[in-house]
């Protein structure tokens, strides 16, 4: 199947929707469907599961199969409008690793992370994108706003928060990324994670970057500064012009290997599909340099 090239955000398909019936069959569902799911009043199920990193608990609000099907759709034709070369996740071809290493020669790195950020993206600024930015009809823009949103907010399970929370502060970022020039710093998006760098990046310029995001109703988390010194940005260490996996990366494959060498037979085969991943993922960072 050929790659779809992207587009201009005039050019997508849902810039200027009129039509609910155009819009259920660019949705692949048909218009009764839609209309069952705009009346769902509960679609989802919440439940709370252990973080990544092993410590505490990330709570989630799922879309059932039906919506989060949509949702998916939607967020598919979102993500065929040409990103921002500031915008690393959620973009094809572009990911955690490359994000970083856009920051690896620069002498200062500041990172900041949105607080709660799709909890903290209200269902008005996700009907002001597609209202206002993509021109849908009132209706239309309302309606999608709905179905993107779960009690107000960007759901944390739902395929479409991702992408949907970046179009949502669509001003936010262009702004961020106006100044960020003027200044002669790299700047770059990672879902919740925001990374300026440079020659010399003040505490002034941090200082308005997080003016800007707090005039949009969202909290930065004080930033973390690096000078002259290793950065974890984004989960990579840049070191001197180069990425290095962090010391946990590598702390958890010695672990595994450990685990491994202990472990019954109905246990190897998930710890050997750890021990892999991990190793997948150093020698991304690794190929980066």
């Amino acid at each position: 199947m050929p790659v779809r090239q992207s587009h201009s955000l005039d050019q997508s398909p849902l810039y200027k929707m009129r039509s609910r019936s155009k819009l259920a069959k660019l949705l692949k569902i048909a218009p009764r469907e839609l209309r069952l799911l705009e009346a769902d009043v509960d679609p989802y199920t919440e439940f709370d599961t252990p973080k990544k990193s092993g410590h505490g608990t990330r709570h989630v609000e799922n879309p059932r199969r039906d919506l989060k099907r949509v949702q998916a759709r939607l967020a598919r034709i979102l993500s065929w409008i040409t990103p921002p070369d500031f915008l690393f996740c959620p973009v094809k071809r572009r990911c955690y690793v490359s994000n970083a290493a856009a920051h690896k020669d620069n002498r200062v790195v500041q990172c900041l992370d949105i607080k709660s950020f799709f909890p903290s993206t209200p269902q008005r600024r996700v009907f002001w994108f597609l209202h206002k930015v993509l021109k849908c009809k009132r209706d239309i823009a309302g309606l999608l706003a709905k179905l993107a949103c779960y009690q107000g907010h960007l759901p944390t399970g739902s395929p479409l928060s991702p992408i949907m929370a970046y179009f949502a502060f669509y001003d936010l970022w262009q702004e961020i990324a106006e100044f960020c020039d003027e200044r002669g710093h790299t700047f770059t998006v990672y879902i919740d994670d925001v990374t300026v760098s440079g020659e010399r990046v003040s505490k002034g310029d941090m200082w308005r970057i997080r003016k800007m995001i707090h005039r949009r109703g969202l909290t930065a988390h004080k930033a973390k500064t690096y000078v002259d010194s290793p950065a974890e940005i984004t989960g990579v260490i840049a070191r001197g012009g180069e990425l290095v996996a962090p010391f946990r990366q590598h702390h958890k494959k010695f672990m595994a290997k450990d685990l491994l060498d202990k472990a019954p037979i109905e246990e190897r085969e998930a710890l050997l599909g750890r021990i892999s991943g991990i190793e997948g993922q150093i020698k991304q960072i690794a190929e980066k340099n």
